[in-house]
């Protein structure tokens, strides 16, 4: 995307946090919280062997229920933080998790992706696709089989030769 429209949608997004009834200096500190604890949980997630689902969150691929039940811990993470930090009540600080969560979601991603260590990891990953299942094996050694032996007909079914 062009650096234009993302100054533009950062400007856009601070409108409408201030807007929704955050000050002006409570902006910078709902954006700063919303990092920490996208990175803390996907350092927890990470830790406890849901990489692959954390992954789907942060590129925004959650039509799974793995990945939901993920965006939704991560939601009520962010939401009581908030609550706490900023002081606001539950409801701003739904509208202010909808509002904030897709840009850091993004931008964590972004850094991720330039991280060493994660990008050998996701190579691993893509490897790991590229390796066939034990069923898909399975099913490829008996085409090739019925394709080396095909069937024979059964003399029985026939029809006799000599009436």
């Amino acid at each position: 995307m062009p650096l234009p429209f993302l100054q533009r949608s950062h400007v856009y997004a601070a409108h409408l946090l201030h807007k929704a009834g955050l000050t002006v200096s409570q902006i910078p500190q709902a954006v700063k919280i919303a990092r920490e604890t996208v990175e803390l949980w996907l350092q927890k997630e990470m830790e406890s062997g849901n990489a692959q689902q954390a992954m789907l969150v942060l590129k925004g691929h959650i039509q799974e229920k793995g990945p939901q039940l993920l965006l939704d811990r991560l939601k009520g993470m962010l939401l009581v933080k908030l609550m706490l930090h900023l002081g606001i009540r539950g409801a701003l600080a739904s509208n202010i998790v909808s509002l904030i969560l897709p840009f850091v979601l993004k931008r964590v991603y972004d850094l991720a992706r330039q991280n060493p260590r994660m990008q050998a990891w996701w190579q691993e990953q893509e490897w790991r696709e590229r390796i066939p299942t034990v069923d898909h094996i399975k099913t490829r050694i008996r085409d090739a089989g019925k394709k080396l032996y095909p069937q024979k007909p059964d003399p029985a079914n026939d029809a006799p030769l000599f009436i």
